[in-house]
């Protein structure tokens, strides 16, 4: 769905990849959110595959990563990224951490939140169907990215991130953009009894976002969750890029890990702040 309020696609030769116009109003930032099109994978994980822990050649990700980051002019042997957990851990990043992660065996953060205040330190994370959140304060140098799926939205990582940013920037929440990355949807995400048990005990139990499936199965909502942790954290509605892309409904445009079962790829999302270099790659 091309909405201006959220993510929309677009192409480059071959390669197609989402962006949200929200937050690129101005020219402090690039960001995107990759696509499984125009990369040179195989199998389980053809075609763009951005992600060494997969069934994958490390070369061959390589290869994706620098076809991707080559059309935002951005070095893929410098970008940043970190161990995803699954949990809430919060690192902030600077120009010194640049590299970590853009090789195998490279990445030495274990956290699913990254916060940076340098210019061209491009944040990255990935996803086959959590959702990742794109974080952008308004007219200042400061970004975040965080990697929200069942247990980091349980944990409310969003709204960690912005306290943070409230915290150590003293940039009030109503002066915050996000753009909400594709996410597999509720009626393609089933968790158990236990796991339902856990999200209404958080105060997610309301059908909106969460409702039973059948007997032992509920239908989960990451989206309207992270929205509502969003705007309760005083995000304004009007600063948020709503998300409208299933990962697991769209196989020809995303990996999907419960589609797949666990035999597929990873896309990438990553956000920047850009500095006077930006363009010289």
């Amino acid at each position: 769905m091309n909405d201006k309020k959220g993510f929309i696609l677009k192409r480059t030769g071959h390669l197609v990849y989402l962006h949200a116009p929200l937050l690129a109003e101005d020219e402090l930032t690039k960001h995107a959110f990759s696509t499984r099109t125009g990369g040179c994978s195989i199998g389980a994980v053809r075609s763009l595959n951005t992600a060494f822990h997969t069934e994958d050649q490390a070369e061959k990700v390589l290869e994706n990563r620098f076809r991707f980051f080559r059309i935002f002019k951005i070095d893929h042997l410098q970008i940043v990224s970190a161990i995803q957990v699954h949990g809430t851990n919060l690192e902030e990043f600077g120009l010194h951490n640049r590299g970590e992660g853009a090789t195998p065996g490279s990445m030495k953060k274990h956290c699913d939140a990254l916060v940076t205040a340098e210019p061209e330190v491009t944040l990255t994370a990935y996803a086959a169907d959590c959702q990742l959140l794109f974080f952008k304060a308004i007219d200042r140098p400061l970004i975040g990215l965080a990697h929200a799926g069942k247990a980091g939205t349980l944990g409310a990582v969003g709204p960690k991130v912005i306290r943070y940013l409230n915290q150590h920037y003293n940039v009030p929440s109503d002066r915050l953009l996000v753009g909400m990355g594709p996410a597999i949807c509720r009626k393609c995400y089933r968790i158990s009894k236990p796991e339902m048990e856990l999200f209404s005990r958080e105060g997610w139990g309301d059908k909106q976002y969460l409702e039973k499936y059948d007997q032992d199965l509920w239908s989960l909502d990451l989206t309207a969750i992270n929205k509502a942790q969003l705007i309760s954290s005083g995000v304004r509605k009007e600063h948020i890029a709503i998300n409208h892309w299933c990962t697991a409904c769209r196989q020809d445009l995303f990996y999907s890990y419960r589609r797949d079962r666990g035999k597929t790829g990873r896309m990438i999302g990553f956000i920047a702040i850009n500095g006077k270099e930006t363009g010289d790659l």
